[in-house]
């Protein structure tokens, strides 16, 4: 494949998850991770890898994600494409929305709408989720039990204490750092 149709297939995948992507980025896992296997541009553990390096960056989930896969397949230009590409059907629909939503500010279809696409945005980010621990807690047919608890563990904090999630990464970083890994 040349270089420049791998920029062009970069450009059509992120544009159509930035075209359907409804929640955010961690609703968009599940067609990001089968898009990136389907066009041979990252294995499901390595995607996991640049996943969990997305989240802990400044920045949108997805955005970073993009930045990240388009650098690795195609260098900085493919950096550049897959992040414009996935922010481009955001701007356009967003430029198109905000006139008619303003016009149907108390129209009871369009609140039927936007319940049912809040619904299926947390349908999504649980199931991102479920594909997340899949891939953390079992690894070559193992359930790493270690890796369960520590998520338990840092869920538990997270929602109790009410933490910022940067000491969280910090925390965690720290304790693999010491080797809590390889205990």
């Amino acid at each position: 494949m040349t270089y420049f149709m791998t920029l062009f297939k970069l450009f059509t995948m992120y544009f159509k998850i930035g075209l359907f992507n409804f929640g955010g980025g961690l609703a968009s896992i599940p067609l990001l991770q089968r898009e990136l296997e389907k066009n041979g541009f990252m294995q499901y553990d390595e995607f996991f890898n640049v996943l969990s390096i997305s989240q802990m960056t400044p920045g949108a989930i997805a955005m970073n994600t993009a930045t990240f896969v388009g650098n690795k397949v195609a260098g900085i230009p493919g950096a550049i494409v897959a992040t414009l590409s996935l922010a481009l059907p955001s701007i356009i629909v967003i430029l198109i929305l905000s006139r008619v939503l303003k016009q149907l500010e108390e129209n009871i279809y369009k609140k039927a709408i936007f319940f049912v696409l809040k619904s299926l945005t947390t349908a999504l980010i649980l199931y991102a989720g479920y594909m997340i621990a899949r891939a953390t807690w079992i690894i070559e047919n193992n359930i790493e039990i270690k890796t369960i608890i520590i998520s338990i563990v840092m869920f538990g904090i997270a929602y109790k204490k009410k933490i910022n999630p940067v000491i969280l990464i910090i925390s965690s970083g720290v304790l693999g750092y010491l080797g809590l890994y390889i205990m």
